[in-house]
């Protein structure tokens, strides 16, 4: 008698599922009941044990703007399937797409108690946010590499549906989780410092069992000598934007920025694109996050030189560290080009 096969779903964005790219962006939820795009990958991979009985797709962009909505919606979809395993991706550096597959992943795994899987670059915003909730497969930047990401996927996927150990972050290739397991080593903790505390003195190589974070090193601009002779501009990462967003801001992992005279911003329809605060103060009061009018009676009393009419914008919600920087030295050289020696950075 042929064993029971497990039940997979996966999940995948408008891309990936071959309806089309931003341009159809905002789509909302389908599902084939087949594998579709990538889910065809893990069909071929877990073939012997499972079956891919069905692909849920949705839009980059309908899932961003209705995060909560959709996830509700997705889930419900995944249910309806009856899975074992739930498969996310991968999303690779995908913002919009990384933001996706962990909430869908981490509401499935909480909602329905099966295991879930996905994939993504080190550096997309979403893992630091879902890297808890499930195992995220450390992927190459682009999707060209998916060959290489989804069998690490499946064979992470196949333990967990049969139970068995899942070895470290380090040795398995996925994302580590902060989540401290007892596991037996051949040399207590004793010896196993000795051990790396001779390696260190001779300057061998060592890993460490507890590794510190790793923060860039900025070096604080100088201080302004005299605020009256220098002309300062304003920044933020909120999310105040003209309502045409003119810029394509994304409420997450945008990589884009903007500026915009000031009066015209707010004299026009305006709105707050960041998805990661309420912005009905600032609609209420765009200056709780721009001080245009306390910087201008500065200007007027004589204690500051000038103020940048215009205001430059970004949205930080889950920027990758790598899109942060970049955005920032675009802004910095946009300010020097305009002459501009100092500027203040408000937040939210």
């Amino acid at each position: 008698m042929e064993q029971k096969k497990w039940r997979v779903v996966c999940y995948i964005n408008q891309f990936f599922g071959q309806i089309g790219g931003e341009d159809m962006a905002h789509v909302g939820f389908s599902v084939k009941e087949e594998p579709v795009g990538p889910a065809l990958l893990f069909q071929k991979l877990l073939q012997d044990d499972c079956e891919v009985v069905g692909t849920i797709i949705c839009g980059d962009n309908y899932f961003a703007e209705h995060t909560e909505q959709a996830t509700a919606e997705g889930v419900e979809l995944v249910r309806a399937l009856k899975p074992d395993l739930f498969i996310a991706g991968p999303a690779f550096n995908a913002g919009r797409y990384g933001i996706s597959c962990g909430n869908m992943v981490s509401a499935v795994g909480r909602e329905l108690g099966i295991p879930t899987v996905t994939g993504m670059y080190p550096e997309n915003p979403a893992v630091e946010l879902f890297r808890k909730d499930t195992y995220i497969v450390k992927t190459a930047i682009l999707s060209s590499q998916l060959r290489k990401a989804a069998p690490v996927m499946a064979s992470i996927g196949l333990r967990l549906l049969k139970g068995e150990h899942i070895g470290s972050a380090a040795s398995e290739g996925y994302i580590i989780r902060d989540i401290i397991l007892n596991e037996e080593q051949p040399q207590n903790a004793a010896e196993r410092a000795i051990d790396m505390v001779l390696k260190k003195i001779k300057g061998e190589p060592f890993v460490s069992e507890l590794l510190p974070p790793k923060f860039d090193h900025v070096p604080p601009a100088p201080p302004v000598a005299d605020l009256s002779k220098v002309k300062l501009a304003l920044v933020t990462d909120g999310g105040l934007i003209p309502q045409t967003n003119p810029d394509k801001l994304k409420p997450n992992g945008s990589t884009t920025w903007g500026h915009y005279n000031w009066d015209t911003l707010v004299a026009e329809p305006h709105f707050v694109i960041h998805s990661g605060y309420d912005g009905t103060w600032v609609l209420e009061n765009p200056y709780r996050l721009f001080p245009v009018d306390i910087l201008r009676e500065e200007v007027a009393q004589g204690k500051l030189g000038a103020l940048e009419e215009e205001v430059y914008v970004s949205c930080g919600n889950c920027a990758s560290v790598a899109a942060s920087k970049a955005k920032g030295q675009q802004i910095a050289q946009a300010l020097l080009d305009k002459g501009i020696q100092a500027a203040i950075l408000t937040s939210t």
